[in-house]
C-alpha cells in the first residue's frame, strides 16, 4: 500500500514510520502537507495518490485549545474535512485518530463506540467535530485512543522521567482514570486494521486502566527508580481545560473486527522501557 502520513514530526508518525516499513510510506514535512491550507492538502494528496492516509496531525495541547479555539478547530476539525474530501477523490482510506476526550468522564464503565459523546473541553469538541468530518469520506476508519506516549516525543512518560532526573518531589493526579497507550501499539494495530480492511469507528487503547498517579508509579517501578511521588486530586491543580475523570474505552468492537494487537498497558510500558528504539 502507498501510505501518506500527516503530522510527520509527531510521536505517532514516528511509530508509523518504524512499524509500517513493509508498505510505501510518504511523510511530507508539515510545511508541505500544511493542514491549515486546503490547497496544500489537495495538492499533496493528488500528487501522492495514496491508498491510505493516516492523519497523525492534531492540535493536542489541551489547555492551549481553550485560548486558541479557532486554531484548534481549524486543525482538529476543518482540516479533517479537507482531508476527507481529498481522500474521497482518490478513493483512499482515511484513518483519523480521535480521543477519549469526546466523553465527559461521568461514566462508571468503559465507554463503547455507541455511547453518547459529551466533550467538556475545546479539544474534545474539536476532535469530535473531526470525527464527523472524517466520516464524510466513504472509506474511513476513526480510531479513538487515549494517553498516548512512547520513548520519544513530548509526553507523560518523558515528563515524569525528566522531572525525576532533576530530583524533584512529584505530586500526580490520582482521580482521573484512563488507559495509557503506546504509539507503537497503536501504529501496529492501525497497520493490521488497514491490511484487513476495517472501517467505521473503533476504540484502540491498551487494555486495562489506571490513574495518572498509578501510571507514574508504574513508570518508575519499570525503570527501577526511587522517586518521591505522592497522589493529589484534580482540584489541587486547576487547569484552563476540564478533563474527564473517567475515560476508559471499551475494546470489544475492535476485537470483533479482526486481529487485536493491543496489549495490556503494563506490558506495553515494559516494552517501551526494554526497547526504547523499537
Amino acid at each position: 500500500m502507498r501510505v501518506l502520513v500527516s503530522g510527520a514530526s509527531g510521536q505517532l508518525a514516528h511509530a508509523v514510520r518504524r512499524t509500517w516499513q513493509d508498505h510505501e510510506l510518504i511523510l511530507p514535512e508539515e510545511s508541505v502537507l500544511d493542514l491549515g491550507k486546503r490547497e496544500a492538502i489537495f495538492s499533496v494528496v493528488a500528487e501522492v495518490r495514496p491508498d491510505v492516509l493516516i492523519n497523525c496531525a492534531a492540535f493536542t495541547q489541551v489547555d492551549r485549545c481553550e485560548s486558541e479555539a479557532d486554531l484548534a478547530r481549524l486543525i482538529n476539525a476543518t482540516a479533517v474535512g479537507w482531508l476527507a474530501e481529498a481522500c474521497e477523490a482518490q478513493h483512499a482510506l482515511l484513518i483519523q485518530i480521535s480521543t477519549d476526550y469526546v466523553f465527559d468522564g461521568t461514566g462508571t464503565r468503559p465507554y463503547r463506540e455507541d455511547d453518547p459523546t459529551n466533550p467538556v473541553s475545546t479539544y474534545g469538541r474539536t476532535k469530535l467535530e473531526g470525527e464527523w468530518q472524517a466520516a464524510t469520506c466513504t472509506r474511513h476508519l476513526i480510531a479513538r485512543t487515549s494517553w498516548l506516549y512512547d520513548a520519544w516525543g513530548k509526553n507523560f512518560l518523558n515528563t515524569m522521567l525528566n522531572a525525576a532526573a532533576q530530583g524533584r518531589s512529584l505530586r500526580v493526579v490520582d482521580d482521573q482514570r484512563g488507559s495509557p497507550t503506546t504509539c507503537r501499539a497503536l501504529a501496529r494495530q492501525l497497520k493490521v486494521a488497514a491490511e484487513e480492511g476495517w472501517q467505521g469507528l473503533m476504540h484502540a487503547t491498551c487494555q486495562g486502566e489506571t490513574t495518572w498517579h498509578g501510571f507514574a508509579k508504574a513508570i518508575f517501578e519499570a525503570k527501577g527508580m526511587t522517586v518521591d511521588l505522592s497522589p493529589c486530586a484534580t482540584a489541587d491543580y486547576p487547569t484552563p481545560a476540564a478533563r474527564p475523570a473517567y475515560s476508559v474505552l471499551d475494546g470489544r468492537r475492535r476485537k470483533s473486527l479482526g486481529t487485536d494487537l493491543m496489549p495490556d498497558w503494563r506490558d506495553a510500558l515494559q516494552d517501551v522501557v526494554d526497547h526504547p528504539e523499537l
